[in-house]
């Protein structure tokens, strides 16, 4: 216990300086609570409420951008159908909650995704980066980390309440009870509430990392766009100044007096209170009045409006360089698209698309990890160790079924590829359905069913209760 407090701990230290210094900033700004514009020190109160709407919260879509293209469809192992791994992703709802595990490491850099045997199969937990530290012995290259902690939070005031230990023996489930000490001083200590062996010969915890260096830091799309969003919302913050107190022309007089203001029931000249000065009646400008003054000295006039097109060129830029940094097609957050041809648009998105398809190599090794994981839970030891088998993503091109298809039937004719390989590349099918594919192929194939029964017949039938008969060792031959 007193290793596992030590290694708890430093877990909860780790967690405090990540969440204080880095995570709860990039928290705080993808969810629109961004630092305020700068405003004077003596701005009163339409300045604030100006700057609270000044804020624009940019960061979602650029994360859904990628986030939208990222979608697990199928699991192929190098030899068989691996249905069975592909049940426990089925009953763990990973088709909705894989989402969620590529938004956190997109986000923060890294999410985690935690397996957990049971009863009825394994479970798949994911954590999220603020939720967990896991300790590497090499960050970059383990696949499984020597340890991770798990905190769980009241969901009230927001105290740890517990705890879940994993490494490469057991998951430990740990409690913290509340103490008093000798001058009435309150503590909390850990205290072991459950232990139990999983089997598994690693730390069942697989980290999603979206960006990894040499030293095993990972930085996720929010983090470097920080700087952006504070430039965007000072522009937001001066064009909505300028559009309030400068966006309209002023009209003035001058060698008029205004008229005064007289009250109606008394006839008299209203007074300051305070300074008694005679107080006048504001003119009002519209279109039915007419400005006519006795003084030939009286001068009329206007000053011109601020134009805001520098701010919205402004805008505009920041915009761009935001997209630029982040791999983002511009029209997706400008939204001008006007009349572009498919290569145009192919040409537009060309970043975006080898973006996606290096976060797929990335989180595509995890989730092969995670759920080689699932199967030496269900005791599949040979598809555990299979280093070969792959995840099927989901094709989110903007080719239509006919083109695919198309191209897939010249390939069969052309090519001679196997129509059965191209079953689980067709947009719009899980691998569900081609799963059940490939059985309405074996109960259509006759010569397919003839080869089996045959393969069958032609293998002998050993009784296992039928005696043994040691091999014997021929006579050496008599030179």
């Amino acid at each position: 216990m007193a290793d596992i407090k030590r290694r708890l701990e430093h877990a909860l230290e780790r967690l405090r300086y990540e969440y204080d210094e880095r995570l709860e900033e990039i928290d705080r700004y993808y969810r629109g609570k961004h630092a305020a514009p700068y405003m004077p020190s003596s701005a009163n109160a339409e300045y604030k409420l100006l700057a609270e709407r000044a804020v624009h919260n940019w960061l979602p879509w650029v994360v859904a951008a990628p986030l939208q293209n990222l979608q697990v469809d199928g699991f192929r192992p190098s030899a068989g159908k691996g249905t069975e791994v592909w049940d426990a992703w089925q009953s763990n709802r990973m088709d909705a909650r894989q989402s969620i595990v590529h938004e956190g490491a997109l986000v923060f850099g890294h999410s985690y995704v935690a397996v957990l045997p049971e009863a009825d199969g394994p479970r798949m937990v994911p954590i999220s980066a603020m939720r967990i530290w896991a300790a590497y012995d090499d960050p970059v290259t383990d696949e499984f980390p020597l340890y991770a902690i798990q905190i769980f939070q009241h969901p009230d005031s927001g105290t740890l309440e517990r705890a879940r230990y994993f490494d490469d023996r057991e998951i430990i489930d740990i409690t913290y009870k509340e103490s008093t000490g000798p001058f009435g001083e309150t503590y909390t200590t850990p205290q072991i509430a459950a232990r139990k062996p999983h089997g598994l010969g690693v730390t069942p915890v697989v980290r999603f990392a979206a960006s990894l260096d040499l030293l095993g830091r990972s930085v996720g799309l929010v983090q470097p766009l920080i700087p952006v969003c504070d430039r965007i919302n000072q522009t937001w913050f001066d064009l909505l100044i300028a559009q309030t107190y400068g966006s309209f022309k002023v009209r003035y007089v001058t060698g008029m007096a205004p008229p005064l203001d007289i009250d109606p029931s008394t006839g008299e000249v209203r007074t300051d209170p305070e300074t008694g000065e005679p107080l006048y009646r504001a003119v009002q400008f519209d279109p039915t009045r007419a400005m006519m003054a006795e003084d030939p000295d009286t001068k009329f006039g206007e000053l011109s409006e601020t134009s805001l097109d520098g701010f919205i060129k402004s805008l505009e830029l920041n915009v761009q360089h935001m997209a630029a940094v982040s791999q983002t097609p511009p029209h997706y957050l400008l939204g001008n698209m006007a009349n572009l041809s498919a290569d145009a648009l192919a040409a537009a998105e060309s970043a975006l698309t080898r973006k996606v398809d290096a976060l797929k190599q990335v989180f595509g090794e995890a989730w092969e990890s995670v759920l080689r994981l699932a199967a030496q839970a269900l005791g599949k030891a040979k598809l555990a160790k299979d280093r070969k088998a792959q995840v099927v993503w989901r094709d989110t091109g903007s080719r239509s079924l006919a083109q695919t298809a198309d191209a897939y039937g010249k390939l069969v004719q052309m090519v001679s590829v196997p129509p059965e390989a191209l079953w689980d590349k067709l947009p719009g099918f899980s691998q569900t359905d081609v799963d059940r594919f490939h059985e309405y192929a074996e109960k259509a194939d006759p010569a397919q069913k003839m080869a089996t029964a045959l393969a069958k017949a032609a293998t002998p039938q050993v009784d296992p209760n039928a005696p043994q008969i040691p091999a014997t060792t021929p006579p050496k031959a008599i030179k």
